[in-house]
């Protein structure tokens, strides 16, 4: 062999360290690149998650108004339902039906003050003395 033939094949060849930087350098390329990926694919699937659950909440809360909706409906389609809706709504009352005002009995109204006593309307008489 000659030395031109074992230098091609050795370790130190410029041309294969070049090829094996290359390499190397593809290598950490693609687990960069597969690392950014697989963070992006969680940080979707977290705001997923959060964008889920906050659709169950609402969903929740849809079919308790509609439930709520479908109770007032119902009672729309009774005769009483109505009256009640009406009177709750403008304040009205069937003929002969009278107004009645409930006094809390907490609530007390002064007593009037004492009438003057005879010695006052005199002392009040002649005040100017």
């Amino acid at each position: 062999m000659s030395a031109a033939g074992s230098r091609s094949g050795s370790r130190n060849d410029p041309v294969r360290i070049f090829l094996k930087r290359l390499a190397l350098a593809a290598l950490i390329g693609l687990v960069v690149f597969g690392s950014w990926s697989v963070w992006g694919a969680w940080k979707k699937d977290q705001e997923s998650a959060a964008l889920n659950q906050q659709s169950q909440a609402a969903l929740a809360d849809l079919t308790s108004e509609q439930q709520n909706l479908q109770q007032n409906i119902s009672s729309l389609q009774s005769e009483r339902g109505r009256e009640a809706a009406l009177r709750q709504e403008y304040a009205v009352g069937k003929n002969g039906e009278n107004l009645v005002i409930i006094v809390d009995s907490t609530t007390s109204i002064p007593a009037p003050p004492p009438p003057p006593s005879f010695v006052e309307k005199l002392k009040k008489a002649f005040s100017w003395w």
